[in-house]
């Protein structure tokens, strides 16, 4: 079935005339975490509405939990009727629309699937973000400077990945409760000074073909033996299809194909008569919008003037970029906020609107509970929010430009709404 519920609540959560505010306290992907829990404790926890799942006396076996970056509601729109994969979660499951957090980012949403904390709490809040141990701009899924091309640049600071990420998970939490966590997701990735971290109490399992992937879950599923589990299998190809070629593209069209029919035929397809009580669900971190890179606005281009005004580190370099082209955070200096506020604001007038960081804390943006020292110590204090098809940022040639013709991290409603598909085995 849909959820109509969940529909109408998300339409109705509006932040200004032209943005979406993330439902924290209802249908929200923060609450995912504490929905798997209670799906295999029965625990009474902050879960998503209890209309977005089916939960009877005895706890599940099993829960699998599919996280498909990027593939938000309106791509599920567009496809539910053409993969079996998909439609089945509306004639025998529940299909409920979700927001994401905001900022619609992978990496603050990776983080609160591992860790439980909202985005406000781990302080992960984008792909590039102010890191004071280090006093630079760090890109801390790659473990690295922004705009470095190498992944782990910054093991030269000498800082270590447990000072810079959280390092409670809801894997140990499982743990403690005698539940086996695993986590798949790419070669590439499974061994990245983040994976290893925000996967502490799990067990890591790699794929190279997704395919192969599946048929691992397939075989826990159809096992005898095992005991309570949880899978956790992340899918990255529709989002980095969509940033490279476009949400209309027929690599980005190739790359959804791929996986639903992937999920259909290795996964949904070879698991035949379980003898477990199996729960599997679908979400996404965000969904995506257009952009083009030669439409993209470069604020240092158009206002030279403005780099006067950002804030240095302790080696007198700018603080700057933060973010990302749909959500640039900018650490302004204190005495000049409201003036390059009023100054951004007249000159993106039908591009973007410009907001103080503290207005966005004050109106809930960030979490259902009060932000964390270390989010406000990381956070810039204004942020640019472009409309559909806006992108801007800060040029640096070789090291930041804007690429993509499909991005996220703002609060366009093609960004911010997201799903939480349900359905047994």
């Amino acid at each position: 079935m849909l959820n109509e519920t969940s529909i109408a609540k998300v339409a109705k959560s509006t932040f200004s005339s032209s943005f979406c505010k993330p439902l924290y306290g209802s249908y929200c992907f923060s609450r995912i975490p504490a929905t798997v829990e209670h799906l295999l404790t029965g625990k009474k926890l902050s879960t998503l509405p209890k209309d977005c799942f089916v939960m009877e006396d005895k706890p599940y076996d099993m829960v699998v939990l599919f996280l498909i970056d990027a593939f938000g509601w309106t791509f599920f729109e567009k496809n539910l009727d053409k993969y079996p994969f998909l439609s089945r979660f509306v004639k025998e499951g529940i299909a409920s629309k979700i927001t994401s957090q905001f900022p619609s980012t992978t990496a603050a949403h990776v983080t609160t699937i591992h860790s439980g904390e909202e985005v406000g709490q781990t302080g992960i809040y984008e792909w590039f973000y102010y890191e004071p141990k280090v006093d630079r701009m760090i890109a801390p899924l790659l473990f690295s400077l922004a705009g470095d091309k190498v992944v782990g640049s910054l093991e030269k600071t000498g800082i270590t990945p447990k000072e810079i990420f959280p390092t409670k998970t809801i894997y140990q939490k499982l743990k403690k409760q005698k539940i086996d966590s695993y986590i798949l997701q790419q070669e590439s990735i499974v061994n990245s000074h983040y994976s290893r971290t925000l996967g502490l109490g799990a067990h890591p399992l790699s794929y190279q073909r997704f395919e192969d992937g599946l048929k691992t879950v397939a075989e826990a599923a159809n096992s005898r033996t095992t005991g309570p589990s949880y899978f956790l299998v992340y899918f990255p190809d529709i989002d980095s299809k969509g940033h490279r070629n476009g949400v209309d593209s027929k690599e980005f069209e190739a790359a959804i194909e791929h996986c639903m029919m992937a999920l259909e035929t290795h996964f949904f397809q070879k698991i035949k008569n379980p003898s477990k009580k199996i729960a599997y669900l679908v979400t996404a971190d965000h969904g995506m919008v257009t952009v083009n890179p030669k439409t993209t606005i470069y604020l240092n281009k158009e206002i030279p003037s403005l780099a006067k005004t950002i804030k240095q580190n302790r080696k007198g370099q700018m603080l700057v970029p933060a973010g990302s082209c749909r959500d640039f955070f900018m650490h302004i200096q204190n005495d000049k906020l409201t003036d390059v506020q009023n100054l951004l604001s007249k000159h993106l007038e039908g591009k973007a609107e410009c907001y103080k960081t503290k207005d966005l804390i004050d109106a809930g943006l960030f979490g259902s509970k009060p932000v964390s020292d270390l989010f406000l110590e990381r956070v810039g204090n204004l942020v640019v929010l472009p409309y559909e098809n806006e992108g801007v940022w800060w040029y640096e040639k070789g090291r930041f430009e804007q690429h993509f013709y499909a991005a996220h991290g703002g609060l366009t409603r093609k960004e911010m709404e997201s799903l939480f598909l349900f359905n047994t085995l």
